[in-house]
């Protein structure tokens, strides 16, 4: 099942499809504090993959992250290139 919204109580998240063949979308966050940072989530933003963002925010994972499926569930890492920011 896929979801088109993510919500948390310290941030607030607006969530961009990209138009491309793959299922990439940009989660764009803002911090209760105003850091701003996005995550690229390369799957289906279903229940599991908002499950798996929020534990990178609350484990205060606060910088750009390329998030993909594995054969063994969500994986991040770090990207070199800025991802667009939340306006």
């Amino acid at each position: 099942m896929t979801t088109e919204s993510i919500s948390h109580p310290f941030f607030h998240i607006e969530v961009e499809g990209l138009n491309t063949p793959d299922q990439i979308c940009l989660i764009k966050i803002l911090s209760i504090d105003g850091r701003r940072f996005t995550y690229e989530l390369r799957a289906a933003l279903t229940e599991e993959a908002v499950k798996y963002v929020k534990t990178l925010l609350d484990a205060v994972v606060f910088n750009d992250l390329i998030i993909e499926w594995t054969g063994d569930g969500f994986e991040a890492r770090e990207t070199r290139e800025n991802l667009k920011k939340h306006s």
